[in-house]
């Protein structure tokens, strides 16, 4: 089905659940974002581009085609070495880099990369997350890029869970081809993924084409591949509900990478006897609990991470990652006139048996002391409007030190929670 699209505002919003079917339907939506607007996104997209030069790494799921085949580690060298100039179009930077050749980028995790991008999806999608409430793993957003006429990856299904909200910037249109997975494995069998005999198949797929500025929507469980003509960049966000099993073993991840240290230490064979369990204290110690939790049952430790996910996600505009911090200094002046970043919210919550604050900026955590004036500083900020900083700094305590609310203010700005106004 192909809907018209006015503003993503909640109403529109509302027709996207019906014509999907409460996201359970394909659908594309017409004219969701001007020229003016992909025309944006497309820069921002050049400038991460550019940024992934820099790092010269794969480490956030940066993927290359070229003429179909995947580029080694070793042939990245030469994207690397490319990286797009100030000023410089999509296509003639592609031109530059690839000149004739048909290549196709995946990069996942692009919400992280560039602030400008991420809050403009960030605004459009919150009136979504309103009405559905943010996805249990919350939303990431990965860029494919390229002139290649089929996804290299052939006809495939994504991780469970993962339901596709798809803004295509253009310039070049694209094709998606879908297929309801039973129908499709009854057909296939156990050659269903990665499957590139697209002649004996496409006959019997659902067709859905959309150009520069459209939205087109998928379901999780949802077999695809996709075409196009000429070169084109689609943003997908997926929107990350998995299993009851899946989500466990996040939170087991999840638990590791905050309390568990790293440690290079050899163990040796363990000669204690087998119902002596000395021989695991030294590795239980490597988990460096906050004295609250130590007492915790496991499926309270637990209980206590997942609410950590809660409230960072909600921090985050639903966002699963966190941008990287601003490692310089740029303290504000007391004349400044400073605002919160929008649309994201800043969270705290007390940290139970202690005296600390645990303060949630974009999804990053910020561990304080627990002063009543820093819960009144950041509900302040969350009004969302505009502040010279010396007022803000008046709602600290009276006896507060002028430069610990300004070091206050530059951690929230270094997780880009706080600017200068505008």
């Amino acid at each position: 089905m192909i809907v018209p699209a006015e503003k993503l505002g909640p109403a529109w919003w509302n027709e996207f659940l019906q014509v999907t079917e409460n996201m359970s339907a394909v659908a594309v939506f017409k004219d969701c974002l001007t020229s003016e607007e992909t025309a944006r996104m497309r820069s921002c997209v050049l400038q991460i581009l550019a940024e992934l030069a820099r790092l010269r790494t794969q480490q956030y799921g940066y993927r290359v085609y070229v003429d179909g085949l995947l580029l080694e580690p070793n042939q990245m060298l030469h994207v690397y070495d490319h990286p797009p100039r100030k000023g410089e179009s999509l296509a003639d930077w592609a031109r530059r880099t690839f000149e004739d050749k048909n290549f196709g980028m995946i990069i996942n995790q692009c919400e992280r990369f560039n602030l400008e991008l991420s809050n403009m999806m960030a605004f459009k999608l919150a009136p979504l997350l309103e009405k559905t409430g943010i996805p249990t793993e919350g939303i990431i957003f990965h860029l494919f890029i390229g002139n290649y006429d089929v996804t290299p990856l052939g006809i495939h299904v994504d991780s469970p869970g993962r339901s596709a909200i798809h803004f295509h910037l253009g310039p070049g249109p694209k094709t998606m081809y879908t297929w309801n997975a039973k129908e499709y494995l009854s057909l296939v069998g156990e050659a269903s993924c990665n499957n590139k005999d697209l002649d004996k198949y496409i006959p019997v797929a659902t067709r859905s084409s959309f150009g520069e500025g459209d939205l087109y929507y998928m379901p999780e469980n949802t077999y695809h591949v996709g075409t196009q003509e000429g070169l084109s960049i689609g943003l997908v966000c997926w929107c990350n509900n998995r299993a009851s099993y899946d989500l466990a073993l996040r939170l087991q991840e999840l638990l590791s990478e905050q309390f568990l240290r790293r440690s290079e230490r050899m163990l040796k064979p363990d000669r204690n006897g087998l119902d002596d369990h000395r021989g695991v204290e030294e590795t239980l110690e490597l988990f460096d609990l906050p004295e609250p939790y130590e007492g915790l049952t496991f499926k309270d430790l637990l209980r206590r991470v997942y609410r950590d996910l809660r409230y960072s996600l909600h921090s985050n505009a639903g966002y699963r990652t966190t941008p990287f911090p601003d490692t310089a200094d740029r303290w504000f002046a007391l004349d400044d006139v400073v605002e919160a970043e929008k649309p994201y919210r800043m969270i705290y919550a007390p940290l139970e048996g202690t005296d600390k604050l645990v303060l949630y900026v974009r999804g990053a955590k910020i561990e304080l002391n627990n002063f009543e004036c820093i819960k009144r500083l950041v509900d302040v900020l969350n009004q969302g409007d505009r502040i010279r900083v010396r007022d803000l700094l008046a709602v600290l305590d009276e006896d507060w030190p002028e430069e610990h609310g300004l070091y206050l203010l530059e951690l929230i700005r270094k997780h880009h929670g706080l600017k200068l106004a505008g």
